[in-house]
């Protein structure tokens, strides 16, 4: 059984990051919703003289000081309503420091999540394989892509104002990438012989 799981985590982990290359270089799917800054400079420029601290920036930010009283939350959460509403509104992920762009760390970063994820799948597939047919467990793969896909990328549409594209080339690129991976998966986890 370890060796099923093993086989075709394995297996999965190859196709999804097969898949998601070819959507990434030959399809452009991965960069649907992204744009470039204008005046990209003046606005780094900007945020290098007034952001001191890496992180994850929401913007407008409501005040969120502790020891207000319930007169001064409702003001802050008037004040923020309307700053919300006039806009622009948004997120920034900082590196203050900025670093070298190390693109086989982030390549192999990405193989070894598919690899994590594709050993987990395995692994539900392989301790449900004598109750289910080759069909099932291909399913069981694609919920699971999608609902994985929609728990992470539908709070960043909801939230966080991803656009509406982004998200629909997300969703469709992972559930399409993890049903190739599904097809080899299925068919490597087998019930096991008595």
């Amino acid at each position: 059984m370890f060796k099923r799981i093993v086989l075709s985590g394995i297996a999965g982990a190859v196709l999804v990051f097969l898949m998601s290359t070819v959507f990434h270089l030959a399809t452009r799917l991965g960069e649907v919703g992204v744009k470039g800054i204008a005046n990209e400079d003046a606005v780094m420029a900007t945020l290098r003289s007034e952001i001191h601290e890496s992180g994850f920036y929401y913007f407008p930010g409501p005040n969120m000081a502790p020891g207000r009283t319930k007169e001064q939350m409702d003001a802050d959460n008037a004040a923020y309503m309307a700053k919300y509403k006039a806009g622009p509104n948004g997120i920034i992920i900082l590196n203050t420091g900025g670093e070298d762009f190390n693109f086989p760390k982030h390549i192999l970063n990405q193989f070894l999540f598919s690899l994590l994820s594709g050993l987990l799948i395995a692994w539900i597939l392989q301790v449900t394989a004598a109750a289910t047919t080759y069909g099932t467990r291909l399913g069981i793969v694609i919920v699971i892509a999608i609902t994985g896909a929609t728990i992470y990328t539908l709070p960043y549409w909801n939230w966080y104002g991803f656009p509406g594209n982004y998200i629909v080339a997300e969703l469709v690129t992972w559930t399409v990438s993890w049903f190739v991976a599904g097809l080899a998966m299925a068919k490597i986890s087998k019930p096991v012989a008595a």
